[in-house]
């Protein structure tokens, strides 16, 4: 009994083991994402939002070819300042004719400006709106100071521009200029330094030569030809015009003087003396040595 009830203090009590729970067979199924019906409303918008913009360009675009219509907005009148006898109106009246069915608002002036300057004897012109439906054209006539080349179709004026007009229309009064097609307005003012210096005289330069390597040359209306060099050209010239009363019987035309010396001066006498500066259409004639 004693031995009996030691083994039972000795008893440790293992613990129970509980069995796993059996996992089902049947293995979860995975929830579904959830689904949404077509948006059926903001495709129908999207597509009239479209439909709208197409029909506000389509309207826009009919409303821009309509307005650009000529016949919309006529040229009634054109009104031309500065008309001038080498400036007839037939001229005019054909550099614009190609413009004035443009309409009002189209018409190109830029284009129509540039027609008129070049119309002959045209130095300039000013082309602008007037409303409702009048062009106003403002015409600047050349001023010619010389004949450019002998004048065979080309004048320069005073502003020391070339510009071509008909060749029967260059008036044959105008002095003569020969030189680089840059030189023109220096030219001028050179030719005004050499009158001033020949006033004394009562003499003027009917013809001016500036060659390639910078000499100058020129005919008097005395018909008398100098040959001024290159340097100190003024103060050559009045020189030879204070001594020129004292060889009055070399003054004749076609008499050639060379000034380029600084002490006197070369005399050659009209059949022997050559040519410097042509008159006339054609370009001068080099000096024949």
């Amino acid at each position: 009994m004693v031995s009996a009830i030691r083994d039972l203090q000795g008893y440790r009590r293992e613990p129970v083991a509980r069995a796993a729970p059996q996992e089902s067979a049947e293995k979860p199924v995975a929830a579904s994402a959830p689904t949404h019906p077509f948006p059926w409303g903001k495709a129908l918008r999207g597509t009239l939002w479209g439909a709208g913009l197409l029909a506000i360009g389509l309207g826009a675009w009919q409303g821009w070819n309509f307005i650009r219509q000529p016949s919309l907005l006529p040229i009634d009148s054109v009104h031309i300042e500065g008309l001038a006898p080498s400036i007839p109106i037939y001229r005019v009246n054909r550099a614009i004719a190609p413009f004035l069915a443009q309409g009002f608002f189209w018409v190109d002036l830029s284009t129509m400006r540039h027609a008129l300057q070049n119309v002959p004897w045209v130095a300039n012109a000013d082309v602008r709106r007037v409303w409702p439906d009048r062009i106003e054209v403002d015409l600047q006539a050349v001023q010619p100071a010389a004949r450019w080349l002998g004048g065979a179709g080309e004048v320069l004026g005073k502003d020391g521009k070339v510009y071509q007009v008909p060749a029967d229309e260059v008036p044959k009064q105008l002095p003569a200029l020969f030189g680089p097609a840059d030189a023109g307005l220096q030219m001028l003012q050179k030719r005004e330094k050499i009158n001033q210096a020949l006033a004394p005289l009562q003499l003027q330069v009917r013809a001016l030569e500036l060659n390639q390597r910078g000499g100058w040359r020129c005919i008097l209306s005395n018909g008398v030809r100098l040959v001024l060099g290159r340097e100190k050209v003024i103060k050559g010239v009045q020189r030879w015009v204070a001594v020129a009363p004292e060889i009055q019987q070399y003054l004749v035309p076609g008499a050639s003087m060379d000034l380029r010396y600084n002490n006197g001066f070369a005399v050659a006498l009209p059949e022997a003396a050559s040519t410097s500066v042509s008159e006339g259409p054609a370009a001068p004639r080099s000096e024949r040595k």
